[in-house]
């Protein structure tokens, strides 16, 4: 068994090898998206191939994040596949071990991410990660909605520099949480090659919206300061921009004031609930594992 990093012209194999291990195609689209187009880094991929076969795959996304206001190096992790033929003989174990020495190497700070049902026991029991919280999905039903109007936000199609200044004014919101400039932005939602979101501003925050049926998911929100009264005109805007929608659904840390005026909204939590969990790789001066620490939204995971 020869295991090696991703090399330029392993994708049809890794294609083939996620089609075979989840029954549903993986567009080479998305694939060159999230991994050759990150502006985060290059990709960081661990192979297990016998032979001509490949037999196990471990990937992570680079990404960064803002540690008490400091851009750090961080990695998303991301798919684990193994062939049907090779599973149990500890490759994905092997591959995690060879990849995170690649990352602390790289001065990655942690490694973090959203393990499904069932990987989660594996990344807690074998490689050493810490459980920071089961995320509840916050829904609400816009019949049962408090009133929300939209002042002072619009629609955007493209990010000019205003975005990175929000950013710089909210990167220690929290003691963690992923870098949002104008450039993640452009790459995460409007150059993303399947979803099509919805990006509503004002002038101190924004929120990106993708429909699901007759749901909106408001996969990302950051709002200056956390202000109660921005976050409230945003979601009227992303409402106002989706007006059939029957439920809106996102995430918020409890350690967010906003966390409180969801509640009065309306917003309770619900199904599903989803494993977060990290893995430190360099010193740091805030505990990665206390989910206090934390900003999260849906568009931090590759799911949404």
């Amino acid at each position: 068994m020869e295991l090696r990093p991703y090399a330029p012209g392993d994708e049809a194999a890794i294609l083939g090898l996620f089609e075979l291990s989840f029954g549903k195609p993986l567009a080479e689209a998305f694939w060159r998206w999230r991994f050759l187009d990150d502006p985060h880094g290059e990709p960081l991929i661990e192979l297990a191939w016998d032979g001509d076969v490949l037999a196990a795959h471990y990937a992570v996304s680079p990404t960064t994040l803002a540690v008490e206001g400091e851009r750090r190096p961080a990695s998303l992790s991301m798919t684990t596949m193994t062939h049907p033929d090779y599973r149990g003989q500890g490759l994905f174990g092997q591959l995690a071990t060879r990849l995170y020495g690649r990352l602390a190497e790289l001065d990655h700070v942690a490694v973090f991410g959203f393990p499904n049902a069932q990987s989660h026991r594996g990344f807690v029991r074998d490689l050493g990660w810490s459980d920071v919280h089961e995320i509840p999905m916050l829904r609400l039903p816009v019949a049962t909605a408090v009133a929300l109007d939209a002042a002072d936000t619009r629609v955007v199609n493209e990010l000019d520099p205003s975005f990175d200044a929000l950013f710089e004014r909210c990167r220690r919101l929290r003691p963690v949480l992923g870098w949002r400039d104008a450039q993640h932005l452009a790459w995460r939602y409007l150059a993303h090659p399947v979803n099509d979101y919805t990006i509503v501003a004002a002038p101190t925050g924004y929120a990106v919206s993708k429909r699901i049926g007759d749901d909106l998911d408001i996969v990302d929100l950051l709002v200056v300061d956390e202000d109660a009264g921005v976050m409230r005109s945003l979601l009227g805007g992303i409402l106002a921009a989706s007006p059939t929608a029957g439920a809106v659904n996102l995430w918020m840390t409890l350690a967010s004031p906003l966390h409180l005026e969801l509640e009065r909204i309306g917003f309770v939590p619900s199904e599903p609930t989803t494993y977060f969990g990290v893995r430190g790789l360099a010193p740091t001066s805030v505990d990665l594992g206390d989910v206090r620490t934390w900003y999260y939204a849906m568009g931090d995971s590759d799911v949404f």
